[in-house]
């Protein structure tokens, strides 16, 4: 062994410099070990949770309706949903695969005359036959088109351009299949689609006993809406759908799935936030048993509809109507609007054809608002209490004949509106902006153009020509007929120009019987907290309370003045609406209309004469609780008479009637 010149060995040093080393690398793994223990343990212990923990969503049934009575309106049913939860990284072959034994194991229910091709669109068959033909779909780009476009979809749309029917045609005898591929395709990554909702029992089986062989394929507890009088009230419940994809980012940021469902129309639209429930899981854990959160039904609501006075009224409209029968120039057609004055709450709403005609649709509603224009022309000084015009037929120069049912002679403000004089109207107009017949030369057309302007600025204080406000996601405004020709100022003011909806026309009678404040109509009034008792009401979460849009521009005087002669219409010998209301055991007041209109009829493609008939009223007289708007539209000129002011009455019979003796209801059975 070599020696250094001292004779000392170098071993020794050699070895504690690596025991030096060894020292300082198990220092620096005790100080890492220490820092991911310490530190980031408890990260390091909730991640581990998290991968040992799956938790499933229970989805919450949503909240209930009610009628201002109690009555159970819409319910919940208990509903199996075939679910698939679509991931990127699946093929196109597993895909189709799936959808095969699918078609094997559900049925796809389709709508009475609705075929299952109905049901598809092109663009889906189209998308299928090249996830199914991929061979034949590259065949239908060539080479050159593949090295010369830059963007693959530009390719795929070439491929859609060349499918023909031919090739479509090859889907005919697997069109089960290709619906529901088209279904587990359009819902988003990672997130369960519905492909069938309400599964019967045999396919919820048959599917659960498969479902290990069926990747992403899941069966979900669901709820289906049960609307327990749609026969009564069968549009304004509304219904519920998939997220429409324009709102999705909107309900995403609220919380929501992509796969859930959301109010799509009226009022489950707009009452969402209340109605949608506290979804519950199921937690599975490596260390426990599990636990689980249940799932809370969503907030019920109380309408404002009084589904027995819904009943009696649809019956009413179907009988005058049905015994109309030749009377209508196309469809049969009537709506009935009858709300609480003070509040704004809609008791009844009923369409013949249409129910929801009450907000949509829009008329010319005639002598209806004549009560508005002696308002108003008493407001502005166009007419005074003591104005008196001769009631005769009006010639003006590039206007039609103008004329009231019959001449009436002498009629003041009072007598107008009794009898119904279009020419006291058309005087209103006229001394508006200015114009004496046969004295002036012709039309200030600054003047009249403003006189049509605060013409609608009064009406729509009643609600005549702009929104009602009511509780629904949307509504028409009715047709401003414009301010183009000075003559037809004339025919505004009596109601055969601009046109108007039913519910307009309620609020604008409420606005009259509650002397002169505007209302925001309310089909719901209550909000409450859901009870497991679905026939017991839970507590009272929010009231929604009466809204006043605004207080008529009118003098007190003058909305008394129109109101004493509203009650005139109804119980005076020559009120044009008191021959319908002999007998009657309460007070009333109300405005009979007809409206001259030109209707083509679609038979024979002719423009034939008719009328818009209606009317508005309330009761009683001295203290309103109720009014009642209707109008039957397109019926011919020489048809029956008085179907509205018929209607009219006996509503508000049934509304005493119920008053006095209220009657039990069943769904699908109208009283």
């Amino acid at each position: 062994m070599s020696k250094t010149k001292t004779g000392k060995n170098h071993i020794p040093f050699r070895l504690n410099l690596l025991f030096f080393a060894v020292f300082i690398l198990f220092s620096l793994l005790i100080l890492r070990l220490g820092y991911i223990q310490i530190v980031q343990g408890d990260e390091f212990e909730r991640d581990l949770e998290e991968s040992s923990e799956q938790t499933s969503r229970i989805d919450a049934p949503r909240g209930l309706m009610y009628d201002r009575n109690g009555e159970l309106l819409v319910d919940n049913d208990l509903a199996l949903s075939l679910t698939y939860t679509n991931k990127q990284s699946v093929s196109d072959e597993e895909r189709l695969e799936i959808a095969e034994r699918l078609s094997g194991l559900i049925t796809i229910e389709t709508e009475e005359e609705e075929t299952l091709d109905d049901k598809l669109d092109e663009r889906t068959k189209k998308d299928y036959w090249i996830a199914s033909h991929p061979n034949e779909a590259e065949g239908l780009i060539t080479k050159e088109e593949i090295e010369n476009t830059e963007e693959e979809q530009d390719l795929y749309k070439l491929q859609l351009e060349r499918i023909t029917e031919e090739h479509l045609a090859e889907l005919d005898g697997e069109l089960e299949k290709v619906y529901i591929w088209g279904e587990m395709v359009s819902g988003y990554y990672d997130s369960a689609y519905r492909i069938k909702k309400d599964l019967t029992q045999d396919e919820a089986h048959s599917i659960s006993e498969r479902l290990d062989d069926l990747p992403g394929v899941d069966i979900l507890r669901d709820a289906n809406r049960q609307y327990l009088y749609d026969d009564a009230f069968p549009d304004y419940f509304g219904n519920i759908g998939s997220i429409p994809r324009e709102r999705l980012n909107h309900y995403l940021a609220k919380g929501y799935a992509r796969s859930d469902e959301v109010g799509t129309s009226f009022l489950e639209q707009q009452y969402e936030d209340d109605l949608r429930g506290k979804k519950g899981t199921i937690s599975e854990e490596d260390t426990s048993g599990g636990e689980q959160s249940k799932a809370r039904r969503g907030n019920d609501l109380v309408l404002s509809i009084d589904m027995a006075l819904q009943q009696e009224v649809d019956a009413i409209v179907q009988e005058e109507i049905e015994a109309s029968t030749g009377s209508f120039i196309n469809d049969q057609n009537a709506y009935v609007v009858m709300m609480e004055p003070n509040t704004g709450e809609v008791l009844a709403a009923s369409g013949y054809q249409d129910q929801l005609g009450v907000t949509s649709r829009s008329y010319e509603m005639g002598s209806t608002v004549k009560p508005a224009t002696v308002m108003l022309g008493l407001q502005t000084g166009a007419v005074d209490r003591y104005t008196t015009i001769v009631d005769r037929p009006l010639e003006l120069p590039s206007t039609p004949t103008i004329s009231s049912v019959y001449s009436m002679g002498p009629v003041n403000y009072h007598s107008a509106i009794v009898q119904s004089s279009n020419i006291y109207m058309s005087y209103v107009a006229m001394n508006m902006a200015g114009y004496q017949p046969g004295v002036s030369q012709g039309w200030a057309s600054t003047t009249y153009r403003q006189a049509y302007d605060t013409f609608r600025y009064y009406y729509e204080q009643f609600g005549l020509g702009t929104t009602t406000g009511v509780d629904l996601p949307s509504e028409s405004t009715g047709i401003d007929g414009g301010s183009g020709l000075p003559g037809s100022l004339l025919f505004l003011s009596f109601g055969q120009f601009d046109t108007y909806t039913p519910l307009q026309l309620g609020q604008y009678v409420s606005t009259i019987a509650n002397d002169g404040y505007r209302m925001q109509p309310q089909l719901v009034k209550e909000i409450r907290h859901p009870n497991p008792n679905k026939n017991q009401l839970g507590s009272v979460k929010q009231q929604l309370e009466p809204h006043v849009l605004n207080k008529l521009d009118i003098d007190n005087q003058y909305i008394d003045m129109v109101q004493e002669a509203m009650r005139g219409v109804v119980h005076s010998n020559n009120g044009t609406a008191s021959g319908y209301f002999q007998g009657i055991d309460y007070e009333a007041a109300g405005k009979t209309g007809t409206a001259e209109i030109r209707v083509r009829r679609e038979a024979t493609d002719t423009l034939v004469d008719g009328n818009n008939q209606a009317f508005i009223g309330y009761a009683p007289y001295d203290n309103p609780e109720v009014t009642v708007a209707v109008i039957v539209p397109g019926v011919y000129a020489d048809g029956r008479g008085g179907i509205a002011n018929t209607i009219a009455r006996r509503a508000l019979d049934s509304y005493f009637d119920l008053k006095e003796n209220p009657k039990d209801i069943e769904p699908g059975k109208e009283e």
